[in-house]
């Protein structure tokens, strides 16, 4: 089969397109035939390396897809051949304390799909049963392989992390990426205000445009916690999610109203900002980390995606033989939503 493989870390030109041998499922495993899968910054750095992480090589990324079930193995029978499915990329271990308690994102010896093993940049890979959804009626491809990671740590983080609230007030750091889509498209469903933040004038119209949100402001222009600040009377935001971290943090700090939450998912621009205590502890700010999903939270986001509540927004579509040139849009942030890669059949 065809697959994009790296045999060493490093930039995008260790992405080679390469045929390797088909998988073969295991005992409970599904071989799928994948038509799409899409990216993630996890891609990106899991390519480059990430320190105290040991990175499988040689290697095919990808945490993303979706296709057509093509064969059981022992102990599988969800699914039949010619089935459409998509992939729910979290991995718990299930027998821990943590995923007793259906807390399966805080397992110890939580994966994702595509990191320790091989992934779904290729034209087969095999999956748990378990980590297999059906594409609802209707929808294509593209858009199942773009729903998973981004929806389901969205949903996670404004759910179950911020216990969001109909007509709360919504900061979404970075309107462009997959998760802050996803972040701006469920707080508008609950009939949030929502603010996000971008800066260039096309990715600022599309956030307006595609996604319908209140304000997007140009932080290289003004200062983002007095731009909210008067945005709501003074008053800042009741959640703020936050993938970018870097030299924006503190203005974030100063964004949230008194008892507001701060949940973070990434950091993008920096992962060591400078914080300043007062603004935490004197106006009693919240920050949650996020991860992920439990299972739970993925199948209250997807009854949402079956309803046609929540639709991945795909900026553009690369061969699979291109995927250098589709993580370097991301990674350059061209983008606005999604970067699927098409597969060949």
């Amino acid at each position: 089969m065809f697959a994009i493989q790296y045999n060493e870390l490093g930039s995008s030109d260790v992405l080679n397109y390469t045929q390797v041998n088909k998988p073969s499922p295991k005992d409970g495993e599904v071989l799928i035939e994948l038509k799409a899968a899409s990216l993630n910054h996890l891609d990106l750095h899991f390519r480059r390396g990430l320190p105290g992480m040991k990175s499988p090589l040689p290697h095919i990324p990808g945490s993303d897809g979706a296709g057509i079930v093509v064969q059981n193995g022992s102990l599988a029978s969800k699914f039949n051949k010619g089935d459409r499915v998509l992939i729910n990329p979290g991995m718990p271990c299930g027998i821990c304390d943590r995923c007793k308690n259906k807390q399966e994102n805080l397992c110890h010896q939580y994966r994702l799909f595509g990191r320790e093993n091989n992934g779904t940049y290729a034209q087969y890979t095999c999956v748990p049963e378990q980590n297999l959804l059906p594409i609802p009626s209707g929808v294509d491809f593209y858009s199942a392989s773009a729903f998973a990671l981004t929806y389901l740590t969205a949903w996670s983080m404004l759910m179950g992390k911020a216990q969001l609230k109909p007509k709360q007030t919504v900061l979404v750091m970075g309107a462009g990426s997959g998760v802050s889509c996803a972040a701006i498209q469920i707080a508008k469903f609950f009939k949030c205000t929502v603010f996000t933040t971008a800066s260039t004038q096309e990715k600022r119209q599309k956030a307006k445009d595609l996604l319908q949100v209140d304000e997007c402001i140009d932080y290289t222009k003004v200062a983002i916690d007095k731009e909210i600040r008067s945005l709501t009377d003074k008053q800042g935001v009741d959640v703020i999610i936050d993938h970018v971290g870097g030299e924006q943090w503190v203005p974030l700090l100063k964004s949230a109203r008194n008892g507001g939450k701060i949940i973070s998912c990434g950091a993008t621009a920096g992962f060591d900002p400078k914080t300043d205590l007062r603004h935490i502890f004197y106006r009693q700010v919240q920050i949650l980390g996020s991860t992920m999903g439990t299972w739970q939270e993925m199948q209250d986001v997807y009854q949402h995606f079956i309803a046609g509540h929540l639709k991945p927004i795909i900026d553009s579509v690369f061969p699979l033989k291109d995927a250098a040139k589709a993580q370097d849009k991301m990674e350059n942030r061209q983008s606005f939503g999604k970067i699927v890669l098409d597969i060949p059949y």
